[in-house]
């Protein structure tokens, strides 16, 4: 308790800091128009509070965007999943190739947007799909400090401050890479030239950066140590409502991560042979049963899968067996399917065309 508000305070001071470096940075321009030396300081402070300013998240435009009038079903599922769980609802649902169900804001206002990868939505089972939207609306909850504004957007502005206040890149050219051209000696010459003056250009970037890059670094660890213990119960209370909303058996196998690393795999695979071995009709004839492929890819995954593999088997053994409190029957299944036919097509063929993302990581 004591840590979390020691982290708001440390926030807030990395707000105030930001505005301060804006302000200041201002003032000394708008001075400078009677004392022209103002202008580099003014200059500095401005570039310092612009890299420390947390950007607004953005959707990727490229996805398709469901809303509740093209889906309804779909988002009376959500509605009802938010509610069990006890957080806001949410209006914007993207469809993406990820192998994740998340949630993430966009937007000045921090807007949720629910993330649905269609990867896991077409491996998981019924009961299993609701398990994965209870667990990322959870992270609704304010009591994901880290996920808030005041805190959230300080660990942005930190992440994205180090990332932006860096030195310059190496610039290089190698030697002799013109050894056979016409005054090759010369034009060696000016290369030595060229790389000592881009070492001299590191040397005083890293002399003048380092202390902000330090400062904004320990700041960001302090940040994440003050908020750990906090997130460890929001992150715990996340688990419970989710075996409250769509049982305990969907709950342990949702976070099964070895399905979620299969369905990747084999959709890498199914994506490769499709480009390599498909013919002129692979897109069109892929993109129409690629997701069915992987739904009985995780058929046969979770027939050979043996109790070992299973994530947190044990620990569901002596943990309380819940009930699902929203369940997903095979009509309201069907309607839904019907209403995402249209937007997975859409993200087949791109992923079709454009190949798989890189996997960051495999969250439920």
């Amino acid at each position: 308790m004591y840590a979390t508000a020691a982290a708001r305070v440390v926030a807030v001071v990395v707000h105030l800091v930001t505005a301060g470096l804006l302000l200041g940075g201002l003032t000394l321009l708008l001075g400078a128009w009677h004392r022209g030396v103002l202008v580099v300081p003014g200059l500095a402070l401005l570039a310092s509070g612009f890299a420390l300013c947390p950007r607004p998240g953005r959707l990727r435009s490229e996805l398709p965007v469901v809303r509740e009038p093209d889906a309804p079903e779909l988002f009376r599922l959500v509605h009802d999943v938010a509610h069990a769980v006890g957080v806001r609802r949410i209006d914007l649902v993207q469809l993406t190739p990820e192998c994740s169900v998340t949630v993430a804001r966009y937007g000045l206002l921090r807007t949720p947007c629910l993330l649905l990868g269609l990867p896991l939505w077409a491996a998981h089972l019924p009961q299993q799909r609701v398990a994965a939207l209870a667990h990322a609306l959870a992270h609704l909850s304010p009591h994901h400090v880290r996920h808030g504004a005041l805190i959230g957007t300080a660990l942005d502005s930190l992440a994205v401050g180090p990332g932006r206040v860096r030195t310059s890149p190496e610039a290089r050219l190698p030697y002799g890479s013109l050894a056979q051209a016409w005054r090759a000696g010369d034009i060696v010459e000016a290369e030595r030239h060229f790389n000592a003056r881009g070492r001299r250009g590191d040397l005083a970037s890293w002399a003048v950066l380092w202390i902000p890059r330090a400062v904004a670094s320990a700041t960001r660890r302090l940040l994440v140590r003050l908020t750990r213990s906090a997130t460890q119960r929001a992150e715990a209370e996340a688990e419970l409502a989710t075996a409250r909303t769509a049982s305990s058996d969907a709950a342990v196998a949702v976070l099964d991560r070895h399905l979620a690393r299969a369905t990747a795999l084999e959709m890498h695979r199914l994506v490769v042979e499709a480009r390599t071995f498909g013919g002129r009709r692979s897109a069109t004839a892929s993109r129409e049963d690629l997701w069915v492929k992987l739904a009985r890819h995780a058929t046969r995954v979770r027939a050979d899968q043996d109790a070992s593999r299973r994530a947190g088997q044990d620990r569901s053994l002596s943990a309380p067996c819940h009930t699902a409190a929203v369940t997903l029957d095979a009509s309201r299944r069907r309607r839904i399917a019907a209403e995402l036919r249209d937007p997975q097509r859409e993200v087949a063929l791109m992923v079709l065309r454009d190949g798989i993302p890189e996997p960051a990581g495999f969250e439920a």
